[in-house]
């Protein structure tokens, strides 16, 4: 689903609150010179960036990976503030260490790149 060609422009972008993602796909959506701006929620952003997952909080699935030694799914979802209407769907599994969510990140922007082209 690409973005129609008026809408090509510096898009504003919410990110949910992700367990420390969220810095990460700051850094790499700088690196590669992503056309975002990142704001508040409150600002009305064009787009919003929202963490998927099953549990209630970040705490409730540290605990169930530390219990069971399973990783699950995770998804990133780009929704487009206006219509609601999904943009980007990215799935992949969470992980705690820091070059794992790099990897996630740049990934991530990487898609998202090609999607608001």
């Amino acid at each position: 689903m690409a973005l129609p060609a008026a809408a090509e422009g510096r898009k504003t972008v919410f990110l949910d609150r992700m367990g420390g993602l969220e810095a990460y796909i700051e850094k790499a959506a700088a690196l590669q010179e992503l056309p975002i701006e990142f704001i508040e929620e409150a600002e009305h952003p064009d787009l919003k960036v929202l963490l998927g997952r099953k549990f209630i909080s970040v705490q409730a699935e540290v605990l169930y990976r530390k219990n069971t030694g399973r990783t699950e799914d995770t998804t990133l979802e780009v929704i487009d503030a206006k219509t609601k209407k999904p943009i980007l769907k990215y799935d992949f599994k969470w992980a705690a260490d820091g070059a794992a969510r790099k990897g996630v990140a740049a990934e991530f922007v990487r898609q998202l790149k090609d999607k608001l082209k």
